[in-house]
C-alpha cells in the first residue's frame, strides 16, 4: 500500500481520516441531548440498497489498496467505513448521534440503511473513519502523561453520561429509544425493556442451568452467589454497554473515538464496569484501569456477575 501513496490522492487511501473531534468542553448538566428523529422507512430502505453496493465495492477497493476485506466493517475511500454487523440496530445510530451531540468523540453518521430481508443484520451505518489505534494495541506504548490523559478523558465521558436524567424516570432498563436492550451479556442478546431492576434481575437468573457443573453443591453455591444481586439496588444510568479497550480509539495520546454503541442504553450503574471486567484477568492492565475508573465500587456485583456466567452460558446466542 505504501507504493500507492505516490500514485493516488491520500483521500482515496484507507489511512485517510477527516478532522476528528477531540473531547473538549462538554455539557455537564443533567440533561441528555434529545434523541434524533430517524429518517422515514422508505429513505432507510433506499440507503439500504446503496449500502449493499458499497459493501460489494469494498471488496474490490480492499484488493486494490492491498488490505484485508472485513464484511462487517467495510473500508471505503474518502475517509468512510460501512458497519453492517449482526448487532447493528437503529438504536445504535440514535445512541451515536446523542453521544456526538453531547460533545463526545464519536464517528459522524453519514447515512443508515435498513434491510428487512436480513433479520440478523437489519441495519447498516455509513460513518466517518476514526484515526488512531485501539487502546488495547497502544496502551503499553503510551507514556505516563498520555495514559493519564486517556484515563481522564474516558472518566469525563462516563461521568457526564451517568449524570444524565432518565427521560422515562424511575428504573426503566431500556435502549436510548426506550426499546429492548441488546447486549452479549443477556440471554438471546436482546431483552426488555424492563420497568425495574428487580424485573431485570429476575430475567437474568431465570435461565440458570446446572448443566456443566461437576456437582449439585457447586451449582447451588454459584446460584446463591448470583442471587445476591437481587438484594442490591442501583441507580439506572446511561451506559455505553460495551466498554472494552478495543472500542476506545487513541490518536496522539488522546481519545479520538469511542465506538460500537450497539449496547448503549439505561442500565443499573454497575453494568458498565462489571461487563468491562467479566472475562478480564486481574493481572491485565485493563483490570486496573477499569478498577480505578469506578469499578472498585462494585466488587460485590462483580462476584455475582462472575457466578452468573457459568449458570447462564446455555442461554447465550453466539
Amino acid at each position: 500500500m505504501d507504493s500507492l501513496r505516490h500514485l493516488v490522492p491520500e483521500i482515496l487511501l484507507p489511512t485517510f481520516t477527516w478532522p476528528h473531534r477531540l473531547l473538549g468542553s462538554v455539557d455537564t448538566t443533567s440533561s441528555i441531548p434529545p434523541a434524533p428523529r430517524l429518517a422515514p422507512r422508505i429513505v432507510r430502505r433506499l440507503f439500504g440498497f446503496t449500502h449493499w453496493y458499497l459493501r460489494s465495492f469494498s471488496r474490490h477497493y480492499c484488493a486494490w489498496v492491498g488490505i484485508e476485506h472485513n464484511n462487517q466493517i467495510a473500508q471505503l475511500p474518502f475517509g468512510l467505513v460501512l458497519k453492517w454487523s449482526d448487532g447493528t440496530r437503529l438504536e445504535e445510530i440514535m445512541a451515536m448521534m446523542v453521544a456526538r451531540s453531547a460533545g463526545f468523540p464519536v464517528p459522524k453518521v453519514i447515512s443508515y440503511g435498513e434491510h428487512p430481508d436480513m433479520p440478523y443484520a437489519p441495519v447498516s451505518i455509513l460513518m466517518t473513519r476514526i484515526p488512531g489505534r485501539e487502546l488495547g494495541d497502544t496502551y503499553e506504548r503510551l507514556n505516563d502523561k498520555e495514559r493519564d490523559t486517556v484515563f481522564s478523558e474516558l472518566q469525563c465521558i462516563l461521568r457526564v453520561m451517568r449524570n444524565w436524567a432518565h427521560p422515562w424516570g424511575g428504573e426503566r432498563i431500556c435502549s436510548v429509544a426506550g426499546t429492548a436492550i441488546r447486549s452479549v451479556r443477556v440471554p438471546d442478546h436482546s431483552v426488555g425493556p424492563y420497568e425495574s431492576e428487580s424485573e431485570f434481575n429476575d430475567h437474568l437468573i431465570s435461565t440458570a442451568s446446572d448443566h456443566g457443573f461437576s456437582s449439585q453443591d457447586l451449582f447451588e453455591e454459584k446460584l446463591a452467589c448470583a442471587k445476591r444481586m437481587q438484594s442490591m439496588h442501583h441507580a439506572v444510568v446511561f451506559t455505553h454497554g460495551d466498554l472494552k479497550h478495543h472500542n476506545i480509539m487513541v490518536h496522539d495520546g488522546r481519545i479520538s473515538g469511542l465506538i460500537d454503541w450497539e449496547s448503549a442504553g439505561w442500565y443499573p450503574d454497575y453494568w458498565e464496569f462489571t461487563t468491562a471486567l467479566r472475562f478480564c484477568p486481574r493481572d491485565f492492565w485493563w483490570y486496573s484501569f477499569v478498577w480505578k475508573l469506578e469499578g472498585s465500587k462494585y466488587s460485590a456485583e462483580m462476584e455475582s456477575e462472575r457466578a452468573l456466567i457459568p449458570l447462564t452460558v446455555d442461554s447465550w446466542v453466539w
